[in-house]
């Protein structure tokens, strides 16, 4: 071989080698660019893990609250049970007494009146325009109120 020949061989050799490591040099780009993109894309999935943990967290928490209030509201139902059945008695023990003492029973009104004796002279004055004759039953029925409205008693 001649040196031209090795000179030529050589320049072919080094000139293909050229465009190999052109070539790795691209695909080593490539492969860096991927590299940023999944190194991002780990630490995002890292950071919804961390996040994920807190709800979790936050959600058992809750979990533990609501079997606390549910027992409380248990206990508040059966203190309720038992105080309306403490009612129950102590009503028909007061029946028993005042039948024993030969009384009649008396009715009263369950619901006590949250007006005023101002607003039941009012009430008074409007049926007594309107209605009349619902008025007097209605003057009965309130009397004591509109006398202290009235300053009479």
């Amino acid at each position: 071989m001649t040196l031209e020949q090795s000179l030529k061989a050589l320049k072919s050799a080094f000139s293909g080698k050229a465009v190999e490591v052109e070539s790795m040099s691209k695909d080593l780009a490539e492969v860096k660019a991927a590299n940023v993109a999944l190194t991002a894309e780990v630490s995002d999935a890292t950071n919804n893990l961390k996040a994920l943990a807190a709800v979790s967290s936050e959600r058992d928490t809750l979990a533990a609250k609501v079997d606390e209030l549910t027992k409380a509201l248990a206990e508040s139902n059966a203190l309720k049970a038992q105080a309306v059945d403490a009612i129950e008695t102590v009503g028909k023990k007061a029946a028993s007494i005042v039948a024993a003492v030969g009384a009649a029973p008396v009715d009263l009104p369950l619901e006590a009146s949250t007006k005023s004796a101002g607003d039941v002279w009012s009430e008074y004055l409007e049926l007594k325009q309107k209605e009349p004759a619902k008025a007097q039953s209605f003057y009965d029925k309130n009397r004591p109120s509109i006398l202290k409205h009235l300053g009479l008693k």
